[in-house]
């Protein structure tokens, strides 16, 4: 019994992970040894502790005295079978693997290395797991958003067991006695952001628009699209405008958010602004947003002044706004939202890409706790620090990771239901991934268009159910999804907004 009530829990995330599994057919087949190759987590390990699950304290339970063995050709994770299992090592950065994969670990949990060893488990070519490692006596095994402590048991494998496990266990019986049985509603909103060069390299303009797809049970119903970015608040739906402001020879660009039940026709006359503009000077200010949700947005932030027909870059930086401060310009302190440990993490952050940099003088900065924002990289939403520097007469800006997650209040859903690597092998020109909440629908950004697939498990499907244009140097800066019966509503805000 307790073998089977384990095969049930192990099952679910094998689904999650791979949305397929091996089958085992050859019933006499023998597991060679791992010394015909050499693999360095070769032989026979024990789950010995839990590190971190999300599942009650009898399933972790269940984990622990279990067996796990790998060899050259073949691998056996508790009671399921591997038969066609192939290895990928690498190398990483230990604090950066947390920051991708801090679900999978305690709050607070820090690795020993500065580097380390992390050993990919494919099944058939597909993700299945991975083995991080410790010591030579001791691995981490990371299983989706699960992991546990081995230590090593034997360096050889027990060929008797393995022949055991094969036999009694056969995973695709749980495929054909689990259908989807369930309703699935799911929409999105996707703000997407243009950027066009102009003549003077440093200077760029921007256009915001706002897709909505919907789709019921993995079928597409609709598409919209609006002009700026329609955002869902507590408050109700707004809209999000970058406005450019100009006085005699001076320009300010403004973020300008209201709401869209507002009866102003021009929202941008009934607010009072602070410009950081001199009223002596020739000055120019352009901002852009990177990423907006619900109560926070991150721009980007670009000072020039006039020097004949040019201008002339004196300041760059990134920043997070509290969108009801807009538009005054209120930057959000890191200590605000991190504590003490943003702090850290800048100063850590910033003393790393200075090492590796060569300048002249560093711009001073009064706050640099404000200078910091949200960027796309991987499938995830992270944060990012600036400096700025003199190299010569040229100012210049570098960017570096913060490591630490964003907190709820920036990021509120920011998962994955397919692994980055399954999604690179599916669309190798793939340069972003969103899956929502219900785990049925996946957005696939490349550099020309956005496609749109239904899940199955953990993989996509093989036909898109919709492929949508990118225009030239488009990105998306927010994606907000709703399921069940905010869907319907969010439609149809949408449509009457439109229509209006």
């Amino acid at each position: 019994m307790r073998s089977i009530k384990l095969i049930c829990i192990l099952l679910p995330i094998i689904l999650l992970i791979t949305g397929c599994v091996g089958t085992v057919n050859d019933l006499s087949l023998q597991i060679a040894p791992p010394n015909n190759i050499h693999i360095s987590i070769g032989g026979t390990w024990e789950i010995i502790d839990v590190l971190n699950q999300s599942s009650t304290t009898e399933e972790n339970q269940q984990w622990l005295g279990k067996t796990i063995m790998f060899s050259s050709q073949h691998a056996v994770v508790t009671d399921y079978f591997i038969k066609d299992v192939g290895y990928q090592v690498k190398r990483v950065n230990a604090d950066e693997y947390l920051l991708y994969h801090y679900k999978a670990f305690p709050e607070g949990y820090h690795f020993s290395q500065d580097e380390i060893e992390v050993i990919t488990i494919l099944d058939q070519d597909v993700l299945f797991c991975e083995i991080l490692k410790v010591k030579d006596d001791e691995l981490i095994f990371k299983i989706y958003n699960d992991s546990f402590i081995l230590k090593r048991v034997s360096h050889e494998v027990d060929e008797e067991l393995l022949k055991q496990l094969q036999e009694e266990n056969n995973p695709n019986e749980w495929l054909e006695n689990h259908p989807q049985s369930t309703l699935l509603r799911t929409g999105v909103l996707i703000g997407l952001r243009q950027t066009i060069d102009e003549n003077n390299l440093n200077i760029q303009t921007h256009s915001y628009r706002t897709l909505w797809i919907d789709s019921e049970n993995k079928k597409l119903n609709s598409l919209l699209q609006t002009e700026d970015i329609f955002f869902p608040r507590r408050k109700g739906f707004w809209k999000m405008e970058v406005n450019r402001i100009i006085e005699g020879n001076r320009m300010e660009e403004l973020l300008v958010p209201y709401n869209i039940l507002s009866k102003e026709t021009n929202p941008i006359e009934r607010t009072a602004h602070q410009p950081i503009l001199q009223q002596e000077k020739e000055e120019f200010i352009y901002r852009k947003i990177n990423y907006i949700s619900n109560d926070y947005v991150s721009i980007e932030e670009k000072q020039f002044k006039s020097n004949g027909e040019n201008k002339v870059l004196q300041r760059e930086g990134l920043h997070i706004l509290a969108i009801d401060s807009i538009p005054n310009i209120r930057r959000i302190n890191i200590l605000d939202l991190l504590g003490n440990s943003g702090l850290e993490a800048i100063e850590t952050g910033r003393k790393r890409i200075l090492d590796q940099i060569e300048y002249d003088s560093i711009l001073p900065e009064k706050n640099p706790g404000e200078n910091y924002g949200i960027e796309r990289r991987f499938g995830h939403w992270l944060l990012r620090g600036g400096i700025s520097f003199l190299a010569g007469d040229e100012l210049k800006t570098v960017d570096y990771n913060i490591n630490l997650i964003p907190p709820r209040e920036l990021v509120f859903y920011d998962d994955l239901s397919i692994p980055w690597t399954t999604l690179k092998d599916r669309v190798p020109a793939a340069i972003d991934l969103y899956t929502s909440p219900n785990k049925d629908i996946a957005l696939v950004v490349t550099k020309e268009e956005l496609m749109v697939f239904s899940i199955e498990g953990k993989t996509l499907q093989q036909e898109t159910l919709e492929r949508i244009p990118l225009k030239d140097g488009e990105v998306v800066i927010m994606v907000e999804w709703a399921t069940g019966p905010y869907v319907d509503n969010w439609k149809r805000t949408l449509e009457n907004h439109i229509n209006d």
